[in-house]
């Protein structure tokens, strides 16, 4: 048994999909500690169910539904050095998934986070869940990046929790940009592999259609202040609204924009600041130095869904 590694599975009320991750992850299970259920509607029904059908699988009730911060709870919770996070609507879909994590820690004392290849149920790598800042078409390669899928990636709990973790206070949206700054902005690397593979279903219980359009808006204002000068988060900002704006208007979704706009702004003297320091802002550069030119983003954002 590996006492390298946790699988960390955040939930809430999706008792079948957590069924089929649960299934995939369960025959790493003597490659790894354990395996934590972490339930953020902290359901007794799902507490049963896991004691009678799973009765090897850890179950830890969040004190409330806080969004990220069931992520930090599952960190928190391991006793191991690397920590897998997948949501209870991803499954693992490579093999050896556990011996590439290991090997990738291994071979890079630097490693903070490793991204793994998202695809569709077709197989197909998901556009909707690629947000490297390279081109879809590189995602057979290994590469550098600075933003982490939450729901599909294994970190360095040591590392992760000496930048603080995800950010509470984003409930949801942007948290894995945020830590993903914090991250390189400490020495750290966060990378992606196309070594392991996972499936995301996209499960659309207990996901209001407004809420993407108001928590994205809200906390990519957040992202920028926190995390880059002041003129530099200012051009990102309004870069980045005119995008929000684009895909709420076409979603009829205005009104959760403008309050996302408004909290955003509101919220900004609640927000520490940790901005990227000048040999972190060119290594930044450098990892963006590859990505799509923009006529190619401008495509995409006209056939891109964000929900």
């Amino acid at each position: 048994m590996s006492r390298a590694v946790t699988i960390s599975i955040l939930t809430y009320k999706r008792h079948q999909h957590l069924r089929r991750a649960l299934a995939s992850a369960l025959p790493y299970a003597d490659q790894v500690a354990e395996i934590i259920v972490v339930d953020n509607a902290a359901e007794p029904a799902l507490k049963s169910l896991l004691a009678a059908e799973y009765p090897n699988v850890r179950y830890i009730a969040a004190p409330s539904n806080a969004g990220c911060e069931g992520r930090n709870i599952g960190l928190r919770a391991a006793g191991t050095p690397i920590v897998i996070t997948i949501d209870d609507d991803v499954e693992f879909c490579s093999p050896n998934c556990i011996a590439e994590v290991e090997a990738a820690f291994s071979r890079d004392p630097q490693l903070a986070c490793l991204n793994f290849t998202v695809t569709g149920v077709d197989g197909k790598v998901l556009e909707r869940d690629w947000c490297h800042p390279r081109p879809i078409s590189h995602a057979a390669r290994e590469f550098e990046t600075h933003f982490i899928l939450e729901g599909a990636s294994a970190l360095s709990r040591e590392k992760v929790l000496s930048v603080g973790g995800y950010p509470a206070e984003f409930f949801l949206g942007h948290e894995g940009v945020d830590l993903g700054y914090r991250l390189i902005g400490a020495g750290y690397r966060v990378v992606h592999t196309p070594l392991v593979s996972t499936t995301h279903y996209a499960a659309s219980e207990h996901r209001p259609d407004w809420r993407v359009y108001y928590y994205y808006t809200r906390n990519g204002i957040w992202v920028a202040y926190r995390s880059f000068p002041p003129v530099m988060a200012v051009s990102r900002v309004l870069a980045y609204l005119a995008t929000m704006g684009f895909f709420s208007l076409r979603a009829n979704q205005i009104p959760a924009y403008l309050r996302g706009c408004a909290d955003g702004m509101r919220g900004l003297s609640r927000m520490d600041r940790h901005n990227l320091d000048a040999d972190s802002l060119k290594h930044v550069r450098e990892i963006r130095s590859e990505r799509v030119r923009l006529f190619g983003r401008i495509q995409r954002r006209f056939r891109e869904r964000i929900l």
